[in-house]
């Protein structure tokens, strides 16, 4: 959640109204700047047995292009208006703007106390809208089924194009393959 926010709120609820737990990475300004952002984050709060929520940085930058010092800013500037509304740390996962990382990054993000950075294997596509050749409810249903495995971390935006459409499907191929949507918290067991 670091830019479109129409549906993040319809997803948010479709998520709670359908029990199916998730791992959320807001930016620190949307989470804090916008009524939207501020609910998503007050609604994962509400319901800590389905939601995590993880440090995306505060405003979205290349952290390739930071310094150690402006990286570990971004993300403490997150963790101060994240963690008084959760009630828990960002730490230890951090989702880096644009999947951009490095050793660098690795190292600065780690050493401030981020230690997993979170990457993906299933990437939707879906902040791009069909106008711009974004995929359609269809295209992100087929690619997240013909794609997905156990332990697959599937990117996804609360602000997606057709994001809440494909939801239902994606979440009942998962379950005919016998396959069950965690929080970063269980699949790696912390």
């Amino acid at each position: 959640m670091g830019g479109r926010l129409d549906p993040a709120l319809d997803i948010m609820d479709w998520l709670i109204a359908n029990g199916v737990p998730a791992t959320i990475f807001p930016t620190g300004k949307i989470a804090s700047t916008t009524a939207v952002g501020r609910a998503v984050i007050e609604r994962a709060a509400a319901h800590p047995d389905l939601f995590r929520v993880g440090n995306h940085s505060w405003d979205h930058p290349n952290f390739t292009t930071l310094t150690a010092a402006q990286m570990v800013d971004q993300l403490e500037r997150t963790e101060a208006v994240i963690e008084p509304i959760t009630g828990r740390s960002t730490r230890p996962w951090f989702r880096p703007p644009y999947g951009a990382q490095n050793a660098t990054v690795r190292a600065a993000v780690g050493g401030a106390g981020w230690s997993y950075t979170v990457m993906w294997d299933i990437d939707t596509i879906d902040w791009k809208p069909e106008s711009d050749g974004g995929p359609t409810t269809d295209d992100i249903v087929a690619k997240v089924l013909s794609r997905v495995q156990g332990g697959s971390i599937v990117l996804m935006h609360l602000g997606g194009y057709h994001t809440l459409e494909a939801l239902p499907r994606i979440v009942e191929g998962l379950r005919e393959r016998g396959l069950v949507p965690v929080t970063l918290d269980t699949m790696f067991g912390r």
